[in-house]
């Protein structure tokens, strides 16, 4: 440094002398950490070698009390049969010191048991015995009871084979009269097709006979109509009727001219004309060519002046 600034050499032998001092710093370092893991790791191994010592010490002196403790157990059963051997011998010895005074209260005592014992035992004989006569006459009892039971077992048994018999005479019988309804059944059913079917012939001949009814109706009416003579004015009462969509016009027989009316005056004149002529009115009707109608209409009209008060509508 000179004049109060760095230049760059100062500046380079810094960062030299500052990486000289760091790394021995650093290598310092890095070895103390090394040798504390070292020493932590040692002292670990050791201490888990001392654990397993102790262990193994502690299983081993387990092991040695067990054995112990079987021992003792050993003796003290030895011990308690060598007592009860010895209490043995001294109730045996007690027994065999004892005087003839007691063997004969011993005895006494034991000969009324006996006593006691064949008492009992007779009269249990006595009452065997007893019982014994009292199963027989039961035993008899019983067995004449077994026979009657078969005997009448027997007649059931006879009873229900004629029981069967007529039951399979029955069935028999139910059987044959089941065929034969089936058989009967099957005839009437058979009878039943046929009948429909000839129900249904008719029915068809009856539709058949109705169709050519009506079809001869209709021949008889157009034949009748062919018979009939030609529509004709000559020999009867004329009346003109004009229609158009200006309105309607009459001219009755006699009159010289046609007169206007309204639809209700024309029918009122037509039906009265109807009921003075009878089969002698003829209806003109006259439909103009500057009518305004249309055929249908025209057609309409026409059709329905001559229907009710023309003669050649009447049958």
């Amino acid at each position: 440094m000179s004049d109060g600034h760095f230049s760059f050499a100062s500046l380079i032998s810094g960062r030299d002398d500052f990486e000289e001092s760091f790394w021995p710093s650093f290598t310092d370092i890095m070895m103390v950490i090394t040798m504390i893991f070292l020493i932590v790791t040692v002292a670990v191994v050791l201490t888990n070698t001392r654990l397993l010592d102790e262990l193994r010490h502690s299983i081993l002196a387990e092991q040695s009390a067990q054995q112990e403790a079987q021992k003792a157990a050993f003796e003290a059963q030895r011990s308690a049969l060598e007592a009860q051997k010895a209490a043995e011998q001294a109730e045996f010895q007690l027994k065999a010191n004892a005087t003839l005074e007691e063997q004969l209260d011993y005895l006494q005592q034991r000969s009324s048991s006996l006593e006691m014992e064949l008492l009992r035992s007779r009269a249990e004989a006595e009452q065997a015995r007893t019982a014994s006569t009292d199963k027989d006459a039961a035993l008899a009892e019983l067995q004449d009871k077994t026979q009657e039971q078969q005997s009448a077992l027997a007649t059931r048994d006879k009873t229900l084979d004629d029981l069967q018999k007529q039951f399979a005479d029955i069935m028999a019988e139910r059987e044959r009269t089941q065929a034969e309804l089936a058989a009967a059944r099957d005839s009437a059913d058979s009878k039943e097709t046929e009948l429909t079917a000839l129900r249904t012939k008719v029915d068809e001949s009856e539709k058949q006979l109705l169709s050519l009814k009506g079809e001869y109706t209709e021949l008889d009416s157009k034949y009748q109509k062919l018979l009939r003579p030609a529509r004709s004015a000559k020999g009867k009462q004329v009346v003109e009727v004009v229609y158009s969509k200006s309105g309607y016009s009459i001219r009755k027989p006699g009159e010289g001219s046609l007169r206007s009316v309204s639809r209700a005056a024309l029918e009122s004149e037509l039906a009265g004309l109807k009921a003075q002529h009878s089969t002698d009115l003829y209806v003109k009707v006259i439909i103009p060519d500057n009518s305004g109608l249309s055929y249908n209409e025209a057609w309409r009209f026409t059709s329905d002046m001559l229907s009710k008060y023309d003669y050649y509508s009447e049958p």
